[in-house]
Formats: structure tokens, sequence, C-alpha cells
């Protein structure tokens, strides 16, 4: 079954939802539970993250 990103292409970035089903297939959970494990480790948005040079 191809699933909108195959179909769209490789160069095209994956939805929020697209990652969430990709990771739960490779991890054999739900893409529930892959929302559930983000939240818990409380990922930011790439524009709130903190830039750190060292």
């Amino acid at each position: 079954m191809a699933t909108d990103s195959e179909a769209s292409g490789p160069d095209e970035p994956l939805s929020h939802d697209e990652l969430s089903e990709v990771l739960a297939e490779a991890t054999g959970t739900t893409p529930e539970e892959i929302e559930r494990g983000a939240e818990a480790i409380e990922i930011e948005p790439p524009e709130d993250a903190e830039v750190v040079t060292e």
C-alpha cells in the first residue's frame, strides 16, 4: 500500500501524521503511541529550538 508520501515522491517532506505512521510501522506500534511518546519527551518545533554553540 502506497502512502501519500510515497505517491508524492522521495523529495517531499513527510507531514506530521505521515511521519507518525512510518515510525509506528517500523517499530510495531500505533501512530497514537508514537504521538504519546513524542509528547512525553517534549519535542519542540524547530523554530522554537534553542541554538547551542560549543
